[in-house]
Order: C-alpha cells, then sequence, then structure tokens
C-alpha cells in the first residue's frame, strides 16, 4: 500500500491547523492579564461544553424533526452523575462511567 505525497501533505496541513487552533489561544492569553469578571465567565465553558456532549449522548435522532431518548446512556449517565458529585473527580468520573457502560450493554 502506498500513500501519495498529496495525502501526505493533507495529513501534515491538518495537523498543523488543528495545533494551532488549540494551542495559540493558551499561548495569547498566557501573557494577557485578564478580568476578574472574564476569569469568572471562563470558568464555565468546561462546564457548558460536557453538558453538550452527554445530553448529545442521550438522544438520539427520531422520524422526522423528534429526537428519542437512548435509555442505554440515560442509564449510564445516572451512577455515573452520582459519583462525579461526590467523588468531584474527573478521572474516577469517566472510570466509573466506563465501567457502568460496560456493564449495562454485558445485561442489555
Amino acid at each position: 500500500m502506498s500513500i501519495s505525497m498529496y495525502l501526505i501533505i493533507i495529513i501534515i496541513g491538518c495537523f498543523a491547523i488543528t495545533w494551532v487552533i488549540r494551542v495559540a489561544p493558551f499561548i495569547l492569553l498566557a501573557k494577557l492579564d485578564l478580568p476578574n469578571g472574564v476569569i469568572k465567565w471562563l470558568q464555565f465553558v468546561p462546564i457548558c461544553l460536557f453538558t453538550a456532549l452527554i445530553v448529545e449522548g442521550m438522544l438520539n435522532k427520531g422520524e422526522g424533526f423528534g429526537y428519542t431518548f437512548n435509555v442505554e446512556s440515560i442509564v449510564v449517565a445516572i451512577p455515573t452523575i452520582i459519583i462525579a458529585l461526590v467523588t468531584k473527580s474527573l478521572t474516577i468520573s469517566v472510570i466509573a462511567g466506563m465501567i457502568v457502560m460496560a456493564m449495562v450493554r454485558l445485561l442489555m
């Protein structure tokens, strides 16, 4: 199997653009002194992104314009959220969620 030079250039270009988009804000913001209001507002960004990912995973595209609930994901989310609230640890929550998902898939 051979890979063309065109494909290699595309892969390197995608890597470079993705890297710049993800790293540039950290480099630029590290040199700035942001007001306290902005810093407080930025603290909510991870929570909003995480919630959007979780809710999106709990819904399935239904017939037409509607959505249906993904029962498997909801069953897994409940104990995972409880574990997250108790432990306040992202690592433990993710591992617990993976274990609960494995058990649910084994049983369903």
